[in-house]
């Protein structure tokens, strides 16, 4: 299927969701229905926002797909149903975390490699390294940066 028809499948399926639960809402306000017939709106709500989180999925907008997952929360018929939801939307946000990790671990990749730059040159005796007295203490305060970088890169992996 391309994006946009995707995208509009999206929509549809999103507009859909919202017309049925509407529907379910004022079933459950309004009408005084036995707790079976309850029960089958609410998964049709349920289905209906889950499809709609799927489609949202394919069509790469993770946002609407937690909003969509979020309403499927809201009319699951059980709590073992509920919680795959929930698995479903920490997996959706766990896609920002890992980037976050490796921003932290590229930064300390980096300092260190800074660091080491700026220390080698005082250390191998070099003319032109001896010229700048500022590059050592340079060097300290990246490798500094660099390991807490990295603890924190570590303690947050945890």
């Amino acid at each position: 299927m391309a994006y946009q028809s995707v995208k509009k499948a999206a929509e549809d399926l999103e507009r859909r969701a919202k017309v049925v639960s509407e529907r379910t809402r004022q079933k459950e306000r309004f009408s005084h229905l036995p707790y079976r017939e309850m029960q089958e709106w609410y998964k049709k709500s349920f289905d209906k926002y889950r499809h709609a989180g799927d489609m949202w999925i394919r069509a790469r907008n993770s946002k609407k797909a937690i909003q969509m997952y979020e309403g499927a929360i809201k009319f699951a018929h059980s709590e073992q149903v509920g919680k795959k939801m929930e698995e479903r939307i920490r997996g959706l946000y766990g896609n920002g975390k890992r980037l976050e990790g490796r921003v932290y671990a590229i930064a300390s990749i980096i300092s260190l490699i800074g660091a080491l730059f700026f220390t080698s040159l005082n250390l191998s005796g070099y003319a032109t390294g001896s010229l700048a007295s500022d590059t050592s203490l340079m060097g300290i305060v990246l490798f500094i940066l660099g390991l807490i970088t990295f603890v924190f890169f570590k303690s947050r992996k945890k």
